[in-house]
C-alpha cells in the first residue's frame, strides 16, 4: 500500500514538472525572443499550435501540379531552388534566399488530394508564418490557371537525379547548382546520393565535387 502511494505521488510530481517545463518554454518563446518575434508569429492559441507543429494544408490537386506550382512561386519570390524530389507518391522542395530557407514536404493522399507541410525559417531560426500563408495562397492561384508553368522550363537549370545509373531512367529529383548533397557511393561515372525517406538516386559524378557545392 505504501509503495503504491509513493508511486502515485512520484507520477503526479513528474507530470507537474513536465507541465511547468512546457509553460516555461511557451513563455520563453513569447517573451524571450524580442519584439521582432510578434511580426512572424500568430497570436491565437489555435494558430500557436499550428505554428509549433508546422503549417499543414491539403490541396485538392494531384501531387505533380502542386509541386510544379510550388517551384514556380518560390522562383518568382526570388528564392534559389536547391532541391526538388518526387517519387513514391511524395515530394520535397527546398529553397533559400539571403539566409531564409523554406522546405515543403508533400504526400499524395488520393489521386486528387495532396497534403503539404511548409516551413519558412529566417536566419534567426524563427519561422515566417505570414510567408507560409502567402505561399499557400499563391500556389492555389497558380493551380487555378488553365495552363501551368512548363515543367522543363522550371527545372532546365537544375541537375537531374535518376532512379538508376542510366540517363534514360526516370528522373526522381533535381539539384540546384551550388547546393550540397550527401554522396552514398560511386560507381564509374555515377554517384549515388541520399534522398528523402532513406532512398537514393543517381547523378553524373562530373557534376559533383569533393567538398565543393554542386556545379561550381
Amino acid at each position: 500500500m505504501t509503495s503504491e502511494i509513493s508511486l502515485n505521488i512520484s507520477t503526479i510530481f513528474c507530470r507537474k514538472i513536465k507541465t511547468l517545463i512546457v509553460i516555461a518554454s511557451v513563455f520563453w518563446v513569447l517573451f524571450g525572443t524580442g519584439c521582432a518575434f510578434f511580426a512572424a508569429v500568430p497570436f491565437s492559441l489555435s494558430e500557436m499550435k499550428i505554428y509549433l507543429a508546422g503549417k499543414e494544408e491539403s490541396l485538392s490537386y494531384p501531387l505533380d501540379p502542386v509541386l510544379q506550382s510550388t517551384v514556380f512561386n518560390l522562383d518568382r519570390m526570388g528564392f534559389d531552388i536547391q532541391r526538388v524530389e518526387e517519387f513514391n507518391q511524395k515530394g520535397l522542395v527546398y529553397a533559400a534566399w539571403q539566409g531564409t530557407t523554406v522546405s515543403l514536404s508533400m504526400e499524395s493522399i488520393t489521386p486528387t488530394l495532396t497534403k503539404v507541410i511548409c516551413a519558412f525559417k529566417r536566419p534567426d531560426t524563427m519561422r515566417e508564418y505570414s510567408s507560409e500563408k502567402e505561399l499557400y495562397n499563391n500556389i492555389r492561384d497558380t493551380l487555378k490557371l488553365k495552363q501551368l508553368p512548363n515543367r522543363k522550363s522550371l527545372f532546365k537549370k537544375m541537375i537531374t537525379v535518376h532512379r538508376s545509373k542510366d540517363n534514360n531512367s526516370p528522373v526522381i529529383a533535381y539539384l540546384g547548382r551550388g547546393s550540397q548533397t550527401e554522396i552514398v557511393s560511386r560507381s564509374g561515372e555515377w554517384a549515388e546520393i541520399a534522398l528523402m525517406d532513406k532512398c537514393t538516386g543517381y547523378v553524373a559524378f562530373r557534376y559533383l565535387g569533393r567538398g565543393v557545392p554542386i556545379g561550381e
